[in-house]
């Protein structure tokens, strides 16, 4: 038994026909994605990568 989760299933919808209209062409939506960030006033958060520490062995 699944559960049917309307947002996925709303999210899922959205995102197949911005690939249709895109030709499901993934490096047209690249650039139509960087286009529409370019166009947006909102800033962009670039984050540093965050550094993984090896855990220390017990004993």
């Amino acid at each position: 038994m699944s559960f049917r989760d309307p947002i996925v299933e709303e999210l899922r919808a959205v995102r197949d026909a911005i690939a249709k209209e895109l030709g499901y062409d993934i490096e047209r939506l690249g650039r139509a994605m960087q286009e529409k960030q370019a166009h947006n006033e909102r800033p962009v958060v670039r984050l540093p990568p965050k550094r993984i520490t090896p855990e220390k062995k017990a004993g």
